[in-house]
């Protein structure tokens, strides 16, 4: 068996905003935080990996290779190099995603309005609060165990794949919320770390895959 280990280090351009489940006074959508007194804002695992993951199926399907839409259940095939990385109803993910702390956020509450994108004006009665968080950079974990060199380099590919082509993660993205880049990423194989020449020459030999998707 071969470990990946990779750390992804998020330079933040724009504050960032995921709804939380505690209810909080003046505040009708408040971030999610630690569960250990929810002192610090997150962005929890399963947002980091969905951010990577459409960033990583939108890029495999623009260079023509095989990916499907994880946007819904019904619509992931189970088989594509994305599936087999990231997961699928019936297809366990080989990763474990840890949440990224905000230890040193600043937070804020603002207001914004529902808006119609029919008739592009706001609606009545629509005004709502908002918590977000802002902090210089956060960093990432990622996790994972591969039974063999060619699965855990591919892993590592379509996690830099993502990382790369990701560009606002989180809630209210259309509202200029959750800019980021990765401004580092550093992926180890059994401790060694994997250059981005090799990273890039395992994407060529993905984007030579064209074999059909079920949809």
């Amino acid at each position: 068996m071969h470990t990946l280990e990779v750390t992804l280090c998020f330079r933040v351009h724009s504050a960032v905003h995921v709804t939380g489940e505690h209810a909080q006074l003046w505040t009708d959508k408040v971030l999610v935080r630690d569960w250990h007194g929810a002192r610090h804002p997150v962005v929890p695992a399963t947002t980091l990996k969905g951010w990577l993951r459409e960033a990583a199926e939108r890029a495999l399907r623009s260079l023509g290779a095989a990916a499907c839409d994880g946007s819904s259940a019904g619509t992931i095939c189970g088989g594509c190099p994305v599936c087999q990385v990231f997961g699928a109803p019936r297809r366990r993910s080989p990763l474990r995603f840890a949440d990224a702390v905000l230890r040193d956020a600043t937070t804020d509450v603002k207001m914004h309005v529902s808006l119609s994108r029919y008739r592009r004006t706001a609606y009545e009665e629509r005004l709502f609060s908002l918590e977000t968080a802002w902090q210089q950079t956060f960093t990432a974990q990622i996790r994972g165990l591969f039974p063999d060199t060619a699965h855990v380099e591919q892993a590592a590919t379509l996690l830099w794949l993502g990382a790369r082509m990701g560009y606002a993660i989180g809630a209210g993205r259309s509202r200029g919320l959750g800019w980021v880049h990765v401004e580092k990423f550093r992926a180890c194989v059994d401790g060694q770390e994997l250059m981005p020449e090799k990273l890039a020459q395992a994407l060529r030999g993905l984007a030579q895959q064209k074999t059909e998707v079920s949809s």
